[in-house]
């Protein structure tokens, strides 16, 4: 607390530095104002630091948002900014003006000329933020877009390819506005390409995050991928899947959910071997049979269609269970995802393997300075200093919040629940204030519609069939009568204001019919009461909820099970039960809160491994892209492998070491000196002069050195390339290996970490190897445009 303390003097002497500038702004002429810029960047030309003239160029875009904008960052929204600037995480409650504030620290760090940028959770948002505020920027002479082709400029260009030089153009902006996924998967490509000229980012430098606490804690686990070629695709999902469905409870399979595992029983496996028709089920030549049974189990007992994902179109496509959003494009890996599809009876997808991937937390860990903002990020605060170094700091309101956030109401059964929320809602209705009904998920959210329906009830349902109209459907709620039903988190970022009218009602209704985490709770109630309006908030629970019904213990199982037997007759046990049931709730939200903690912990540790390995695979892959002269690291590769080789062929017989060499030198019949194999070191020469000899060769069909360079970089890249795949398909299997090893008293961490790290060594091994392939084996030709052409053999 002292501390938070005095990093809040600390910024209130500088919010008094910058506000000494205020009428010096308010007077200069508009030519005046605009040449600010100039003047900053001429003095950081000259050696001063952004701190020392922030006071300065947030007084200039200040003035500059009132002259452009008609809107004046107020003290409280400096606050935030200088908060921004220093790398930490601003709370600002809702309707507290985030957009506006992120101008300030935007602007200054844009004035380096190395860019910064502001990352939003979808498209929508960062379209709309960079819309409103590039005319800001543009006049004040710094360049600003979207890292993505916007909806009202592309004009039927949306199935157009889009260009490295495009792409280019929008990276090298002062000013970027982006997503985080969008941002994530540019990286990915980005890494990928194989030519400098089709390259587009430069290095991170600054930026922004908005909804901080959505992208760094609830998306921290979910890994963004690019897959290629794809697995051969097993005919054991269907078998696998009948297999399941056969199986009778307790007998066949034991289920704890609490602790999201499903076995089989001895009779089950007893049942499987008779079913496959194979002797020992746990045999390794058993292994695929055993995987997809487990795969099967899965989707059937945790994963639910309309909580998990839809079935949409006779696709799977995945939820993201905190907003409702679908999750387009993304599946899950390891063959879940075709397990989900025969489960469901379409079509299977392919199982594609990794090609690279990466976390949201290695992604930002990837730029020199990040900051965050969002409503409610205190109660992770610990989260967030351990793990991302970033210091929470709370903004006070411009307007004291009158919001009342009233106790929870708990009921037994979701049936008690929803029909006491579905009769609070239609009481505000006839009075014509507007609620927020917010829902668990999209499968809820069609129930509570249909009971609404029932009651004659007009609203708008907002969840993963009808996102295209979210931000409209947000900014309605606040109109007087006004229903909305909603899913966890829809349409953060958009403001709900009243209506004309509303004020005098009570303002927005939110009423909640999950249990949530204290942050997300604390995230909707945050719908209402923005800029000092009235609202109210109020969560109805049940015992039977999710959140609930999974992490809670054997007794608090039984004490539902008793408060079954009573019939409370729908009235909230709360009444009856006070103390016990909250103390009850209280501690099962802080397992769930802690469980969650620890699981993104490991991710983040399974990611450092990842993040080591990928930064030194780039190190060398960016050499090899950007070396003009390729000669000795080929020569040094070409050495290297050839050891290899001979290391794993040491005492093998001529037509051992005859067919070494048409698998990765040459297929002509080459003539071997018997003496030679008697003797490592004169084999080894022979096979470095057969290499020479070969590319010799090579060099005769090509043009010049240029072409002779990139025929070396395409053969080295596409061997690193491959090594890289496989790579990064093992380290995502290895994960779902070893998940469970921590159960066995094993540290699952530190098994990952010696086995990447002797897989990778061993990943560079066959790099050098197929390195050799690639140069030796491959056939080159110029075209008609005198463009090389290599294929791999």
């Amino acid at each position: 607390m002292l501390l938070d303390q005095i990093e809040k003097h600390r910024v209130r002497v500088l919010l008094n530095r910058v506000n000494r500038w205020r009428d010096r702004m308010r007077a200069m002429s508009d030519e005046e104002l605009q040449n600010q810029t100039a003047i900053l960047r001429e003095q950081l030309a000259k050696g001063k630091t952004l701190e020392q003239i922030l006071p300065r160029a947030y007084a200039t875009v200040r003035e500059a948002d009132y002259r452009i904008l008609g809107l004046f960052p107020y003290d409280v929204q400096v606050m935030g900014a200088i908060v921004l600037h220093k790398g930490y995480i601003a709370e600002m409650k809702t309707g507290e003006g985030k957009t506006l504030t992120a101008t300030m620290p935007l602007y200054l760090n844009a004035l380096e000329g190395k860019g910064a940028m502001l990352v939003t959770p979808n498209g929508y948002l960062a379209e709309r933020d960079e819309t409103q505020l590039a005319p800001v920027y543009e006049w004040l002479g710094l360049t600003v877009s979207t890292a993505f082709r916007k909806l009202s400029d592309s004009k039927g260009q949306s199935e157009k390819k889009i260009s490295a030089a495009e792409k280019r153009s929008w990276y090298n902006s002062d000013i970027i506005y982006t997503t985080a996924s969008g941002l994530a998967f540019d990286f990915l490509f980005n890494n990928l390409e194989t030519e400098k000229a089709n390259q587009y980012l430069r290095p991170f430098n600054y930026a922004v995050i908005d909804e901080v606490d959505e992208v760094l804690l609830d998306e921290a686990e979910s890994p963004f991928v690019v897959a290629n070629s794809p697995t051969v695709l097993s005919n054991l999902y269907q078998a696998a899947d009948d297999f399941v469905t056969s199986l009778i409870p307790k007998r066949d399979y034991r289920l704890k959910r609490r602790d999201n595992a499903v076995w089989l029983t001895y009779h089950g496996v007893r049942k499987a071997e008779a079913y496959f028709r194979i002797n020992n089920l746990y045999d390794a030549s058993s292994r695929e049979i055993y995987r997809h049974i487990a795969l099967a189990l899965r989707a059937h007992f945790f994963l639910k269609n309309g909580h998990d994902y839809l079935v949409t179109d006779g696709k799977v496509v995945l939820l993201d269970e905190a907003d409702g959003r679908l999750k387009k494009g993304i599946k899950v890996s390891t063959g879940l995802h075709q397990a989900i599809e025969q489960k469901e009876h379409v079509d299977l997808t392919e199982n594609q393997r990794t090609a690279a991937s990466i976390t949201f937390p290695s992604l930002f860990g990837l730029f020199n300075k990040v900051s965050g903002m969002s409503g409610t990020v205190k109660v992770s605060e610990e989260e967030f200093i351990n793990v991302y170094n970033m210091k929470v700091i709370q903004i006070p309101t411009n307007k004291p919040v009158i919001r009342r956030d009233l106790p929870d109401k708990i009921f037994v059964t979701t049936a008690d629940k929803l029909m006491a929320a579905i009769n609070q809602t239609i009481a505000f209705h006839k009075i014509g204030r507007p609620v927020l009904l917010v829902a668990g998920s999209v499968e809820n959210s069609e129930i509570i519609s249909e009971l609404l329906l029932n009651h004659g009830i007009v609203h708008n349902v907002l969840n993963a069939f009808n996102e295209s109209r979210e931000a409209a459907m947000i900014r309605e709620a606040g109109q007087q009568g006004a229903v909305t039903v909603a899913t966890n988190m829809a349409g953060r970022g958009t403001d709900i204001k009243l209506g004309k009218g509303v004020k005098e009602k009570g303002g927005l209704a939110v009423i909640g019919t999950e249990m949530l985490s204290e942050r997300v709770k604390l995230q909707l109630a945050g719908r209402a009461g923005r800029q000092g309006d009235p609202g109210t908030s109020q969560f109805y629970i049940s015992l039977e909820d999710k959140y609930i019904s999974q992490a809670s213990t054997a007794r608090f199982k039984n004490y539902y099970r008793h408060l079954i037997a009573k019939k409370n007759d729908g009235k909230p046990i709360i009444q009856l039960h006070g103390p016990r049931i909250r103390f009850s709730l209280l501690m099962l939200q802080n397992r769930v809160s802690s469980n969650a903690e620890e699981a993104r912990k490991q991710t983040n540790k399974y990611e450092t491994t990842m993040k080591l390995q990928r930064k030194s695979f780039h190190e060398i892959r960016e050499h090899v892209i950007t070396s003009k002269n390729l000669e000795q690291t080929v020569q040094r590769w070409i050495d290297e492998g050839i050891d290899e080789l001979l290391k794993r062929n040491s005492q093998k017989s001529l037509n051992e070491i005859r067919n070494m060499i048409n698998r990765h030198f040459t297929y002509n019949d080459i003539e071997i000196p018997q003496p030679i194999l008697s003797n490592p070191k004169q084999l080894k020469e022979f096979l470095k002069k057969l290499s020479n000899q070969i590319l010799t060769q090579k060099r005769v069909q090509l043009i010049n050195e240029e072409q002779l360079n990139r025929f070396y970089r395409k053969a080295l890249l596409a061997a690193m390339d491959e090594g890289w795949t496989d790579q990064v398909d093992y380290l995502t299997k290895l994960k779902a290996y070893i998940d469970g090893w921590g159960a066995m008293g094993r540290d699952p961490g530190y098994i990952y970490q010696v086995r990447a790290f002797n897989q990778f060594e061993q990943m560079l091994r066959e790099v050098k190897i197929n390195t050799i392939n690639k140069l030796l084996l491959s056939t080159i030709g110029i075209n008609e445009k005198q463009q090389l052409i290599v294929s791999f053999n």
